[in-house]
């Protein structure tokens, strides 16, 4: 039970995660308003400087609906129906800065396009009026609506995205960016997802102890599905939110995988760690220990019991190292960051009760947290040990290891 309580909860947060980024590259039309007054007033004007060739002195002495008629090449079509009248007023109005209802702000661009221009999807009224206009996804269309000095005029073109518009630590990339709706039409249920599986994480029922047995107090136990979720769903997700993309994490930034990834596989160990506590739970009878653990109830005699010792438990040396030099590598705040890291690795320590039994094998039993605070009542331990006549050696064993001792029982 334990086991699934931290499998969903994961799950559902890997799930949010790829949900939140899965790009929608399905084909848009996007719309403009085109002021062709203004436009031929700027004929000739690029980045703030007017440069006059022969061609753009001749158009901007057209009439205007001359002008009109050389711009548009033809392509000029007049729109009419459900549909046009309120699409046409929100374009002259994000054009114009002006406000527009919370229903047309989703089809904004989610980058601030200077030009003012609004997203649709092909199907929608009344854009899916034009399906037969468009011959080329880069040849837009002329749209007018209304007749002489009423008239408004619109641009309107389909825009094909692709995993090419996706780059290393930029994500997406293209002008004008899709609104979120349209680029990610599933990030507003990935919330929902992630919400679940805490719920999920809660509302599981618990392991059921005698009230005397002896087992970690729940903070603890939740502190360590922290710690657990802090390791690995960050470095789970990292190329994911770098590259901008679900699938475009797979296509594009695959040799992403293989540098947070590991960090990711490790950390899942944290979440055996995380079981083992939550399963685990320890009751001291007159001939026998009663252990629960996350492989269900076993019982240990005194009288297979060999001797019983402390254990100190450091983290590998060459995990030590790595994080040294990692630290000597970085430079700046993120190399100071790491020296205390560094430091704190090279420091930490958590003690352990190891009861040897008379066929070889070996049980270890965390006792201590890495500050030396008795997480267990090690004492009610220690003494119903030593009443059953087992064994007492003062040495104190040193094992340099991930942690997993603290969760390993003898096979049955």
């Amino acid at each position: 039970m334990e086991l699934w309580r931290r499998v969903f909860l994961l799950t559902c947060f890997f799930a949010a995660i790829l949900v939140a980024l899965y790009a929608d590259l399905s084909p848009v039309v996007i719309v403009q308003h085109i002021d062709f007054r203004e436009k031929q007033k700027s004929e000739g004007s690029y980045m703030g400087v007017r440069l006059m060739t022969e061609r753009t002195t001749r158009l901007a002495a057209l009439p205007l609906q001359d002008y009109i008629a050389e711009a548009t090449k033809g392509r000029l079509f007049n729109v009419e129906g459900r549909g046009w009248e309120p699409t046409v007023e929100n374009a002259v109005a994000v054009r114009r800065s002006g406000s527009l209802a919370k229903e047309w702000q989703s089809r904004l661009p989610s980058d601030q396009h200077p030009m003012g221009v609004l997203f649709f999807s092909p199907w929608e009224v009344p854009v899916n009026q034009l399906a037969s206009l468009f011959q080329k996804p880069d040849e837009p269309v002329f749209l007018v609506r209304g007749a002489g000095e009423k008239a408004v005029y619109l641009k309107a073109e389909t825009r094909v995205y692709s995993d090419g518009d996706f780059h290393l630590g930029g994500g997406f990339t293209n002008y004008p960016t899709p609104p979120t709706d349209f680029l990610y039409p599933l990030r507003k249920w990935s919330p929902w997802i992630a919400l679940a599986g805490i719920v999920f994480y809660i509302v599981l029922p618990r392991p059921k102890r005698p009230p005397e047995a002896l087992a970690y107090r729940r903070w603890r136990v939740v502190l360590c599905d922290v710690a657990a979720m802090i390791l690995t769903v960050p470095f789970f997700a990292f190329p994911f939110f770098i590259t901008g993309g679900t699938v475009q994490a797979f296509t594009v930034g695959w040799p992403l995988f293989f540098f947070f990834w590991p960090i990711f596989l490790l950390g899942l160990t944290l979440v055996r760690v995380a079981e083992w506590f939550s399963s685990f739970a320890l009751l001291p009878l007159g001939d026998r220990l009663r252990i629960w653990s996350r492989r269900g109830e076993r019982e240990f005699p005194y009288s297979e019991m060999e001797f019983f010792q402390p254990v100190v438990i450091k983290p590998p040396k060459w995990l030590i190292a790595l994080s040294w030099l990692g630290a000597l590598a970085g430079k700046g705040s993120s190399r100071i960051g790491a020296t205390g890291r560094a430091m704190i690795l090279s420091s930490s320590q958590w003690g352990s009760l190891v009861i040897r039994l008379k066929d070889g094998k070996d049980l270890f039993l965390s006792i201590t947290d890495q500050i030396g605070t008795d997480m267990l009542n090690a004492g009610s331990i220690v003494e119903a040990l030593k009443k059953a006549g087992v064994k007492e050696v003062d040495d104190v064993r040193e094992v340099r290891s991930l942690g997993l001792e603290m969760v390993r029982l003898p096979t049955p």
